[in-house]
């Protein structure tokens, strides 16, 4: 069907939704558990850009913040702030939890 769409030039070459299937990155074509997918790569490069992110907005404090201590220290404030706000004093302690899951969404 897809090449009778692409011989008539009407229709994409792709589609969208394949975007989000879940493939093996290493032999056969059997997921499992403790299968490493395309989905478990993308998941470890975004934990390892937000780490990135944190160490090197952290790493050079200072009195003037640099502009990633700026950013990082906004958005711990904008989220501790939030945490506050909506749960009280008792759920700040789920606040690094929140705070992991925010940059992990974001």
């Amino acid at each position: 069907m897809a090449s009778e769409a692409q011989s008539e030039g009407s229709g994409l070459a792709f589609h969208p939704m394949d975007q989000f299937i879940v493939q093996p990155l290493f032999a056969g074509n059997e997921v499992h558990w403790y299968t490493i997918t395309n989905v478990t790569l993308w998941m470890a490069l975004t934990v390892v850009a937000v780490l990135a992110i944190m160490v090197f907005g952290t790493s050079h404090r200072g009195i003037i913040p640099s502009r990633s201590q700026s950013i990082g220290e906004l958005v711990y404030g904008f989220i501790y702030k939030m945490v506050e706000d909506v749960a009280g004093k008792d759920a700040v302690g789920y606040f690094p939890y929140i705070m992991t899951l925010f940059m992990f969404i974001l």
